[in-house]
C-alpha cells in the first residue's frame, strides 16, 4: 500500500512538473509576443513626437495620413486604398514601412525629414525607393481637426 501511495505521489509530481513547464512555456511565449508587438526594452522604442500624432490631409491628393502614438501609421487614398505600416522616429527624421502584404512596397523602408509649422507639414530629404510613397509624401499636408 505504501508503494502504491509513493507511485501515486510520483505521478502527481510528474503531472505537476509538466504543468509547471507548460505554464512557463506559455508565459515565455506571451512575453515574447508582447515584446515583439510593443517593442522590447533592449531594442529601439517607437516614439512618435506629439507634434506629428494625428490626422493629416494631403493638399494635392486628398489622401489621409494618420500617425498614432504607438508607431502605427495609416494611409487612406481618395481611391479607397488603405495602407497600414509602422513608423520610427529619430528626431525629425521618420522611417516609414508598409506592412507585409501591402498593395505597394511591402516591408520596403522609406525615410523622410518632417518639417512641421503650425497645422502644416512638409517632407524633405527623401530616401525612398518606393515611387508611389515618395510621390504621396512629397505633397504638403494639413492637420485635420480632432
Amino acid at each position: 500500500m505504501t508503494r502504491l501511495f509513493a507511485n501515486i505521489r510520483g505521478i502527481r509530481l510528474k503531472i505537476f512538473g509538466i504543468g509547471v513547464i507548460r505554464t512557463i512555456q506559455t508565459a515565455a511565449t506571451i512575453s515574447l509576443m508582447l515584446c515583439l508587438s510593443a517593442g522590447c526594452a533592449s531594442g529601439p522604442k517607437i516614439i512618435v513626437p506629439e507634434s506629428v500624432i494625428g490626422r493629416w490631409r494631403g493638399i494635392e491628393s486628398g489622401a489621409l495620413l494618420e500617425f498614432t502614438e504607438t508607431g502605427i501609421f495609416v494611409v487612406e487614398t481618395k481611391d479607397g486604398v488603405t495602407l497600414l505600416g509602422r513608423c520610427m522616429f529619430n528626431a525629425t527624421r521618420v522611417t516609414l514601412r508598409y506592412q507585409l502584404g501591402a498593395a505597394i512596397c511591402p516591408e520596403e523602408p522609406g525615410q523622410y525629414t518632417l518639417e512641421i509649422e503650425g497645422a502644416n507639414m512638409r517632407t524633405a530629404d527623401p530616401s525612398d525607393s518606393c515611387f508611389d510613397r515618395r510621390v504621396m509624401m512629397a505633397q504638403a499636408w494639413q492637420r485635420e481637426a480632432k
